[in-house]
């Protein structure tokens, strides 16, 4: 393998290694993750162009740093480790996800608000052909940043860090990008992280990056900017004249208007379990989102009553822009007036706050697999199917369904892997994963009818089309579960609006 391997840490006693690039930020979380927690552990650095036969075995989905190997058992995905390192590893060091329900659904949230939202608006700094497009880009950075300078405020407490006074999983999902955002300035000329407009956010960035152990794995400015340089001219793009003391500093922006939805809970964990035998619960929701039919599904397998609030989202109420302004999207679950959003997150949520079968699986390994391949369905097969119901061409279409074909191919394999030979992901009964999918099947029987295309059927995924027959007989589907005439109504009645609107 290529690269160089050392140990780290103390304590543990466990076998780990874990795969990374040096400055990779996903790389630089785990390994932070890691020394948080004291645990020694063997990194073993990849090489991204010729990636290791251990990388391409360890993590066949997706081919990518990092990689958590714990004995010979893989861990992919840098949230998915954080988490599980916490939950397989519970004595040692500080506990990255707090004992509350509710700030564990918060963390979550805005751990995921880094990688979908900031990481997607920063790469154009990186590899902008401008610096005019760099420093655009830049600009947007700020904004995003502005929204982690609020986060910060109701996350903290007034604590040092988002997790309070000690650290979280949140510090360490977007402290992984600290040096990338320091030497964004040198790029573009835009100081990302200014005390003048993120006064919070600075002064935080300067406690995280200080931190024993955290220090060493966050890479300096100058070897990022190298880094930088090679990789640009590997891709043939220009090159690029990096700044030094030149900053172009930005007014500071207008206070927006909404604070942030989704705040942090100051009850305890006996709080909140009082609150749930309350049931003053709010799902704000479309009938026919798949991502609202898993939060109905598992609010049913927890037998939980709550009121249900149908959204028109040509017309979002006021009530669903107060409770999520960060996405403005549903669904979101009010509990005792406080917002949950994202369904994943609020899934979870449920799991973890009331009493009833379990939805995740109780063992952190198997709860570390269920959850990567519940981000696969939504990263990989959802935007592939939701292109096949938004194509403007048939060229367009064709291409999505492939996509889309691809992808259901590996959750076929998926599902061989984990069932076991049982009848549902989760085993002998619906788990987390058949809520996650099944939540999507009356869709692929809706664009089946539409446009003639079988995401799942007996001769090409045998094994999803008889746990889908088996998903759909249960008593967890039945009454929650739409019927594929309502999606293909629900898509009608969106084309004569975007029609009309042209």
């Amino acid at each position: 393998m290529a690269g160089r391997e050392e140990a780290a840490g103390t304590g543990g006693g466990d076998e780990l290694t874990l795969l990374g690039v040096w400055p990779s930020p996903f790389v630089i979380r785990a390994r932070a993750a890691l020394i948080l927690k004291g645990l020694s552990y063997r990194y073993v650095e990849d090489d991204l162009t010729s990636k290791s036969d251990l990388l391409l075995a360890s993590n066949p989905v997706h081919r990518k740093v990092p990689v958590l190997l714990h004995g010979s058992r893989p861990v992919c995905e840098s949230r998915l480790i954080l988490e599980y390192l916490d939950e397989a590893f519970p004595a040692c060091g500080p506990r990255l996800l707090a004992g509350d329900p509710y700030d564990r659904a918060t963390a979550r949230f805005w751990a995921s608000y880094v990688d979908d939202k900031l990481f997607s608006t920063w790469i154009p700094v990186y590899n902008g052909r401008t610096r005019e497009d760099r420093a655009e880009a830049a600009r947007r950075v700020v904004g995003v940043l502005e929204e982690f300078e609020t986060a910060f405020q109701e996350c903290s407490g007034g604590g040092a860090f988002f997790g309070g006074d000690g650290v979280g999983l949140v510090d360490v999902v977007l402290g992984g990008f600290l040096g990338w955002l320091r030497a964004s300035e040198a790029m573009c000329g835009v100081r990302v992280v200014d005390p003048a407009t993120t006064p919070l956010l600075a002064a935080w960035a300067g406690r995280f990056g200080a931190l024993d152990g955290v220090r060493e794995v966050i890479p300096g400015v100058e070897r990022l900017l190298e880094y930088n340089r090679m990789r640009r001219a590997l891709r043939g793009l220009p090159r690029v004249c990096y700044l030094n003391a030149q900053t172009v500093r930005l007014a500071s922006p207008a206070q927006r208007q909404s604070k942030i939805g989704l705040v942090t809970s100051q009850e305890s964990v006996e709080g909140n379990l009082a609150m749930a035998g309350k049931e003053d619960l709010k799902l704000l929701g479309l009938v026919v989102s798949p991502f609202v039919v898993r939060v109905r599904m598992a609010l049913g397998m927890k037998g939980v009553s709550y009121e249900y609030v149908e959204e028109d989202l040509l017309s979002k109420s006021e009530l669903l822009l107060a409770s999520n302004p960060v996405h403005k999207k549903v669904p979101v679950l009010i509990h005792n007036g406080k917002p949950v959003c994202e369904s994943l997150v609020i899934v979870q949520y449920v799991d973890e706050l009331f009493a009833g079968p379990s939805i995740l699986p109780t063992d952190p390994y198997e709860r570390a697999t269920a959850r990567f391949w519940a981000a696969f369905v939504d990263d990989k097969l959802v935007p592939a199917w939701i292109g096949i119901l938004k194509a403007k061409t048939e060229d367009e279409r064709a291409e999505k369904a492939t996509e889309t074909l691809a992808a259901i191919g590996q959750v076929e394999a998926g599902l061989a892997e984990l069932s076991d030979g049982k009848a549902f992901f989760g085993g002998d009964s619906i788990g987390y994963l058949d809520v996650v999918l099944g939540s999507c099947l009356f869709w692929f029987e809706a664009l089946r009818r539409m446009h003639g295309v079988g995401i799942i059927d007996s001769g090409r995924t045998p094994l999803l089309a008889a746990w889908a027959e088996r998903f759909g007989e249960s008593a967890e589907a039945k009454g929650v579960v739409p019927g594929a005439d309502e999606a293909v109504q629900y898509a009608h009645k969106l084309a004569a609006a975007t029609a009309a609107a042209k």
